[in-house]
């Protein structure tokens, strides 16, 4: 008997000793952000003879739905999400074979307002959960639905929540984002954006950040942002020659060699709690075919980065 409650100790010191505790081991993800192209902003367009009719929603969502899953992303935060292409990607995206993804909605307009569209996020639900779901307004009152400074148009905001890897318990802030358009709007959200972080991400997790800014490289969003954040395009141990991510409506290919389309962004902050590594970064840049004719599946194109959280 004494000799088996060696052993038996000796196989326990063993798997003690080799044992990884979970919260060392280091994370692999894959993160995205796509502004899908809101429906009725494509109609408009198409209407004004300023889009090929071949871009429309009903044409192009089969194709939005596909590379949504063929990029195969852990996280990927969308944006002008309108109503209708939130029930199109929730059935299509499943179609195509991204059985594993779950849709996170939020309008970020007033109920009775005619506009029904806002940001999202698709993420795999076998691997993650959500906690502490919040949005928060790019205004001088950011818990409010409001409008800030010269935005007078359009309801910009950002989702934010807690990430945990069921696996592991490792956990990280996620902050997914549609910037607003007008100048000084645009200064103040990369100011918020740092401020959420700081006030919102109690935990002080790692962060992630994603989103369509409408922000070129070197204004005052990025000189906000970078006082917090590490831009990916920048930190990247490997990235692609593309640098533009809006190709507009006309669907040029020229605009990805010029910095200034490059206004879809993601951003990391590591923390004691988490360093996060940039791995790769990526503009993907995938046509498809309808009616006869090659396209993007919408007017910006996908950004991608893989990570690597320690």
């Amino acid at each position: 008997m004494k000799r088996i409650l060696l052993l038996i100790a000796a196989i326990v010191a063993f798997f003690a000793v080799d044992a990884k505790p979970k919260a060392d081991v280091e994370l692999d993800l894959r993160i995205g952000t796509y502004n899908v192209w809101a429906h009725y902003a494509r109609a408009g367009l198409v209407r004004k003879g300023k889009a090929d009719a071949s871009r429309s929603w009903e044409k192009s969502r089969e194709a939005v739905a596909d590379l949504i899953v063929k990029l195969d992303c852990d996280f990927i935060g969308m944006q002008e999400v309108s109503d209708v292409c939130r029930d199109d990607l929730a059935k299509l995206v499943k179609k195509a074979g991204g059985k594993k993804y779950k849709l996170w909605w939020v309008n970020t307009y007033p109920e009775n307002h005619r506009r029904k569209v806002g940001n999202a996020v698709f993420y795999d639900k076998r691997k993650f959960k959500l906690s502490e779901q919040n949005i928060y307004y790019f205004s001088p009152t950011p818990e409010v639905m409001s409008k800030g400074w010269d935005c007078k148009r359009y309801y910009r905001a950002a989702l934010t929540t807690v990430v945990t890897h069921k696996k592991t318990g490792k956990q990280f802030f996620f902050i997914a984002t549609h910037g607003p358009l007008a100048k000084q709007a645009k200064v103040e959200a990369g100011r918020l954006l740092v401020e959420f972080d700081k006030k919102y991400n109690t935990a002080q997790l790692p962060t992630i950040v994603v989103g369509d800014m409408n922000a070129r490289p070197g204004d005052g969003f990025h000189t906000n942002m970078l006082q917090h954040f590490e831009d990916c395009f920048l930190v990247a141990e490997q990235k692609c020659g593309t640098v533009g991510t809006f190709n507009s409506a006309s669907g040029t290919d020229k605009n990805f060699s010029l910095p200034h389309r490059r206004i879809d962004h993601i951003y990391v902050h590591s923390t004691d709690k988490g360093k996060i590594a940039v791995k790769s970064y990526k503009v993907n840049r995938d046509k498809y075919e309808v009616d006869g004719k090659k396209n993007y599946p919408a007017d910006h194109n996908p950004v991608v980065v893989d990570l690597k959280l320690k």
